[in-house]
């Protein structure tokens, strides 16, 4: 409705919603032909003129829709960066330019070999400038070239940019069963849908959670009407993009309501560029991100939409909409209950404080109070709320999956404990996503990286306590000065800062009650500092759990610059005597520049800078895989490209990324760690035969003590059939030593074992779990556990009793472990994090290495050594490659270590007749990941080397193809790889005394 005067639209503005799409007609009158083109006139450009009324009346009517369609565009812009990859144009041009940067240098040096570095660098760029000048075409020409061959190698063939991340690709398999087989499963199993690709060879049933599969399935399905070519990574790779745009809209209008146009404007901006938002939902980025942030603002927006609705039946529309897409979260995510906790416990408060306020009408006519609006449509919504959730939720997902709601809220706190409920590691621990972060990081993360966004959020929060005529100024300066305090003062302390933070709530909302203040409306600012207190706390949890402010942070900054807008813009019209028009665009135009363009151009560098994890090499790596095995076979590595291997490949994984908390990181992490091959292949057989639990659960179900049976396991492991046989006999029956036999030395199918250079970085946490101290996990779990924590003496029983500890270490162990107060100081007492600390090169004279370490290797005699001040150090180990293995020598005495205290240790790389220096922790020094990956597997019998791919940032992907029988020995010549030099992390300590013991050990197939 158009207002009769300016006045009039004022009001409006923040009242009403006008969106009638129909009326869009109305545009073509914006342009109108001159008087003279209408009379007769032969028709050319200059007979149209533009009408500037029209266009202001158009604006001024669709200024809803406007300011809509801004920040939605900014979030589908910023979005599909990835899909262009821009970032290759820098890398192309930094590439060119320094070619040619080197080759003129070169040219200097040649002809000016006496000039000083200064004076050559001052002629390479005057060059180099000169050159680019002269040669600009062909330069941009090299620079285009070289940047669509980076594009190339992280693009399929058709030129779609591959799915960024790992998690994608679990979506993408599970949609692409959908659309094949009609459900996410492999088969169908008992009734169920069925993924044969996990836990390998046994698989699981799929996941109840599988909207997104679904989602990604049907818009395929929908959209390849129209284009029966269409590419499924093309469509999954875009679905962020949609969702993430989507979730801008009820952020406006939620925030539209409390602070006006601009303030809805601002929020929704908020959500379309806020990086902890961006960075997870960026195109390719197709997780289930986007949606915990769509679904809570939607269900969020019909919560508030329903309890100010003005009709009973609306009321009941809006309160089911909105149980029905809490159904519709909670078939995506696991932690969907958050939303549903905070909207119950707000709308109860609400109700409570509403009755307190109106308890004179309620003391005097109970059933006419409850026909009061406030009331009828909270008691509605939350019954109507509550029943359609409850059985959404059982539907999509299953009833237990619902009570979850009271269950979990402080599940997530306890996903980094260790050994507290078993002995095994919580691999949950090692997650990035679930890394912990402190105060100070959540609030730079949320608060765009200014401590002065959050406090304008903050501010935003408490103004929903005022109302528009009464802004009661003391409550609004006292509550600014109290949030700035609090972070002058830099509080550390979560639970401190999370109560300081709310006490102007607290405050107001006390005061209202003694006042029986009827004006205020304090549903909002109870769900938004609930929403704001509970996400706070748990992004301190898991950095992941960021990601679940933002919506709360973005109506909180909204609300608070909606605010400024209305009265610094009323006081520049009133006080400077403006033009009130001239004052709204003054302001706005100043609150944009200075708080939403920075984080916009920040937002923009974010999306430029995606790419996919995932590249050409990883995938001709995995297409051979496919090509070459038969469709049982078995992929074996480290946990997190699992999805990849799945989805590629087409065949099983032992763990991936859904089933990483398991035994077979241990297992798998030994594999890595042992320099046992017999061991190694041991542990790969019982794997392939069983996953692990089988015949592992029946040794447990026999001796009933699991670190006994982990005992048993690794002692029949190297062991082949009949000689396990010998030792299992000798404590089980025949009945269950065949069972055993039967799940851990069968007769398994073709297996592929991946190292690559992503699993160096990760050598720390596969070390750490494949060294996992069990009797120590057996003792931490036990000792933190109520009973015995509080109880010394039994404590002191259990170790002398199950470890036959002396009373006095005993009790030093008891106190020990109880000082323990952090998962990583548990990880860290229980095992060692062993790791790789980079490679040096070596000159060589003759047998005679001199490394760039200062250590010096004689290839003769076998020797490794260091002048120091204290006189001649050695490595604790360093091996040598031979003609069909390696050569181990391990010192004992006079010993260099790492800066952790662990010692250190070398492994000699040959390239062709010259040779490097690979450093690391002495335990990985003739690992297997060590031999397979550094040292070209020379001497392995289990192990055929299959593929060896380098990626386009350099990075070796080598798939090893298991030989079960193992009938001879790699004998390779070893090729001239460049291996990136590095130095070495941390600084050797010099310790010990001259004196020396050393022990030669040569490891291969049969001898150790």
């Amino acid at each position: 409705k158009e207002p009769a005067a300016e006045e009039k639209t004022e009001t409006k503005e923040d009242d009403e919603i006008s969106i009638d799409f129909s009326k869009l007609k109305n545009i073509k009158n914006i342009f109108k032909r001159s008087e003279e083109s209408k009379s007769g006139e032969e028709e050319s450009d200059e007979g149209l003129s533009v009408d500037y009324k029209k266009i202001k009346d158009f604006l001024v009517r669709r200024r809803v829709l406007l300011l809509l369609i801004i920040p939605i565009f900014l979030s589908i812009f910023l979005r599909v960066q990835p899909a262009y990859l821009p970032i290759t144009d820098e890398w192309a041009t930094s590439s060119v330019i320094d070619n040619m940067r080197s080759q003129i240098r070169g040219q200097i040096d040649q002809q000016y070999p006496n000039l000083p570095d200064q004076n050559k660098n001052v002629l390479v760029e005057n060059e180099l400038q000169k050159v680019q000048k002269e040669q600009r075409s062909q330069i941009n020409q090299q620079i285009t070239a070289t940047s669509n061959f980076f594009k190339s190698r992280l693009q399929d063939d058709t030129g779609q940019t591959y799915l960024l991340a790992i998690d994608p690709y679990f979506w993408m398999r599970h949609a692409k069963n959908v659309i094949e087989r009609g459900h996410p499963g492999d088969e169908i199993r008992n009734g169920q849908p069925w993924d044969s690709h996990m836990f390998a060879p046994e698989g699981r049933g799929v996941p109840q959670d599988m909207f997104h599969a679904y989602f990604e399935a049907y818009l395929y399905k929908f959209l390849s009407f129209f284009n029966r070519n269409l590419n499924l990574m093309a469509v999954i790779f875009y679905v962020p993009v949609l969702i993430s745009a989507l979730a801008v809209i009820p952020a406006f209008f939620i925030t539209r309501k409390l602070a006006g146009n601009f303030g809805g404007f601002t929020a929704a901006a908020i959500v379309a560029i806020h990086p902890s938002f961006l960075a997870r939902t960026a195109g390719g980025f197709a997780d289930t991100d986007a949606y915990n942030v769509m679904f809570p603002l939607f269900i969020a927006w019909l919560f508030l939409e329903a309890l100010e609705a003005k009709s009973a039946k609306n009321t009941i529309i809006l309160s089911a909409a909105g149980g029905l897409l809490v159904g519709f979260y909670s078939f995506t995510w696991g932690g969907w209950w958050y939303i549903f906790d905070f909207i119950l416990i707000s709308a109860v408060l609400y109700i409570a404080y509403y009755t307190f306020v109106h308890r004179k009408e309620l003391t005097g006519n109970f059933i006419s109070f409850t026909k009061q609006k406030t009331i009828k449509n909270s008691i509605t919504f939350l019954m109507i709320f509550f029943i359609v959730a409850a059985l959404s939720v059982s539907l999509f997902v299953s009833f237990g999956h619902f009570t979850k709601f009271a269950k979990n809220p402080m599940g997530f706190a306890r996903m980094k404990e260790v050994g507290i409920t078993t002995i095994w590691p919580n691999v949950f621990t090692t997650v990035a996503e679930q890394n912990p972060a402190s105060l100070n990081n959540v609030i730079n993360q949320v608060g765009l990286g200014e401590f002065y966004f959050f406090l304008i959020a903050l501010m935003g929060i408490t103004l929903t306590l005022t109302t528009k005529e009464r802004k009661k100024l003391w409550f609004v300066i006292g509550a600014m000065t109290w949030y700035l305090i609090i972070f002058l003062l830099k509080i550390q302390d979560l639970n401190t800062f999370l109560a300081l933070i709310s006490i102007p709530i607290i405050i107001k909302i006390v005061i209202a009650l003694l006042e029986s203040d009827r004006d205020i409306d304090i549903k909002y600012a109870i769900f938004l500092i609930l929403w704001f207190i509970a996400t706070i706390y748990a992004s301190t949890k898991g950095v992941r759990f960021t990601l679940l402010l933002v919506p709360a942070f973005a109506i909180g900054f909204g609300i608070a610059l909606g605010e400024l807008y209305r009265y610094a813009s009323v006081w520049i019209a009133k006080g400077l005597h403006v033009n009130k028009h001239i004052s709204k665009i003054t302001v706005i135009a100043l609150l944009v520049v200075v708080l939403l363009i920075p984080p916009f151009i920040s937002a923009k560098r974010i999306a430029e800078q995606e790419i996919p994890s995932f590249n050409d090499a990883w995938a001709l790596s995995l297409e051979k895989i496919k090509e070459d095995s038969k469709p049982d076979a078995i992929i074996n590595s480290w946990w997190d490209f699992g999805h990849w291997f799945k989805f590629w490949a087409d065949r099983a994984v032992t763990f991936d990324g859904t089933s990483q908390n398991t035994p077979q990181a241990h297992w798998v992490g030994k594999t890595l760690l042992t320099d046992d091959e017999d061991l190694a292949i041991g542990i790969l057989r019982m794997l392939d035969c069983s996953v692990n639990r089988s015949g592992f659960s029946i040794i447990v179900e026999q001796t009933k003590d699991q670190v006994e049976a982990i005992d048993i396991m690794y002692e029949i492991m190297p062991l082949d059939r009949e000689d396990a046989k010998k030792v299992l006999i000798e404590r089980f029956n025949e009945e269950n030593t065949e069972k055993i036999l039967k799940k851990t030395h069968c007769q398994p199918p073709e297996n592929y074992f991946i190292t690559s250079d992503d699993m160096i970085g990760k050598s720390g946490v596969w070390s750490h779990f494949g060294s996992w101290d069990f009797d120590r996990g057996l003792i931490y779990n036990t000792l933190k556990k109520k009973e015995y924590s509080s109880d010394p003496d039994k404590s002191v029983e259990f170790l002398q009793d199950r470890f036959d500890y002396s009373k006095e270490d005993a009790e030093d162990m008891f106190y020990e472990v109880q000082s323990i107060t952090t998962s990583d100081q548990a990880n860290s007492w229980i095992a060692p994090w062993p790791g790789y600390a980079g490679t040096v090169g070596c000159s060589r004279d003759k047998d005679v290495l001199t490394c760039g370490n200062g250590f010096t290797i004689n290839l003769t005699s076998k020797e490794a050594f260091a002048q120091s001040s204290q006189g001649i150090i050695y490595p604790k180990k360093i091996s040598f490659p031979t003609d069909d293995g390696i050569i181990v020598k391990e010192y004992n005495e006079s010993l260099v270590t790492l800066q952790n205290g662990r010692n250190l240790g070398f492994a000699l790389i040959k390239q062709g007749d010259n040779y490097k220096l690979l450093q690391m922790d002495s335990d990985l020094t003739a690992s297997m990941f060590t031999r397979m990956f550094y040292q070209e597997g020379i001497g392995l019998r289990y192990f055929k080397k299959f593929s060896d791919e380098k990626s386009v940032f350099g990075g070796r992907i080598i798939v090893w193809k298991v030989d079960w029988e193992g009938k001879e020995k790699n004998i390779i010549e070893t090729p001239k790889l460049e291996i990136e030099e590095e130095s070495i992390e941390s600084e050797i300590n010099e310790t010990g005394t001259n004196s020396t013991n050393a022990s030669e050990q040569n490891i291969s197939q049969n001898t150790k």
